[in-house]
């Protein structure tokens, strides 16, 4: 069920215990080769496709476009929300559909510069909210194991603009992908301390511009990218993800295992 195309009296007669899928991507630059929208249109398409393996059973709000994106902004093109008025608008779209008492609620994030900000509007609504369950997943995180069996790029080929995003883009909506413009780009850092791409991350953070680390604006192996690669990321992307809404469906996700001495 996608929010946007129903009345108010529709959504009024959801069962409130409905899942929802809130997602936030970004509208930013992704080298030459990727359109602007890359992490919006990829989240809306993965909340469409669990709508759809999920029997529409879910109630899907507007793709968030608007991210946080300043480490991009000497790229031309990007759009970005402050860090103050991205947190005022999570917590005001998240409060929004808690407020009209729908208790299960699964932001759905695309973009990596959201996730920290993501996780403080989390707490926040939390507070607001206190009965109501609400949970984050940044995608490729969720789906890190499977996704890293259909990988063909070395380690570092998963990042930005890369062999992941252009493969997902290209199975969605190839017409505004430039594969005659996809280059290998981007610095990894040696540092054991630091992510080495996607599905390898790091235990420490490093705040950088990305035109620290890239010099057309892409971190990754984009020419490893196909269609047929794309349509295999969303399939175990989308089937991880109905694991998840399975388990707050089930309430699975409250379940917890206590700690044992180790006496």
């Amino acid at each position: 069920m996608r929010l946007e195309e129903m009345t108010w009296e529709e959504v009024n007669a959801v069962d409130r215990s409905t899942v929802v899928i809130v997602p936030f991507g970004a509208m930013e630059q992704h080298g030459p080769h990727l359109p602007l929208k890359t992490d919006a249109l990829i989240g809306e398409a993965i909340a469409r496709r669990l709508d759809n393996f999920c029997d529409g059973k879910l109630l899907v709000l507007p793709q968030q476009w608007l991210g946080f994106s300043t480490h991009h902004m000497r790229f031309p093109g990007t759009l970005t929300a402050s860090a103050e008025t991205f947190l005022a608008l999570a917590c005001d779209t998240i409060s929004s559909i808690a407020g009209a008492g729908f208790s299960n609620i699964i932001v759905l994030n695309s973009h990596g510069g959201n996730a920290a900000a993501l996780d403080v509007v989390l707490t926040k609504c939390k507070s607001l909210y206190p009965s109501h369950r609400l949970l984050a997943v940044t995608y490729w995180n969720a789906a890190a194991t499977e996704l890293a069996k259909l990988r063909e790029s070395r380690i570092g080929g998963m990042g930005h603009a890369c062999e992941l995003e252009t493969s997902l883009v290209l199975a969605e909506q190839p017409n505004l992908v430039h594969m005659d413009r996809a280059r290998a780009d981007g610095r990894w850092p040696a540092s054991e301390f630091l992510a080495k791409d996607m599905l390898r991350g790091g235990s420490a953070l490093y705040a950088r511009r990305f035109d620290e680390i890239s010099d057309k604006g892409a971190v990754g192996d984009p020419t490893t990218a196909s269609a047929a690669k794309g349509e295999a990321a969303f399939a175990v992307i989308v089937q991880t993800l109905a694991r998840l809404v399975r388990q707050v469906q089930s309430e699975e996700i409250d379940q917890s295992v206590p700690v044992v001495s180790a006496d």
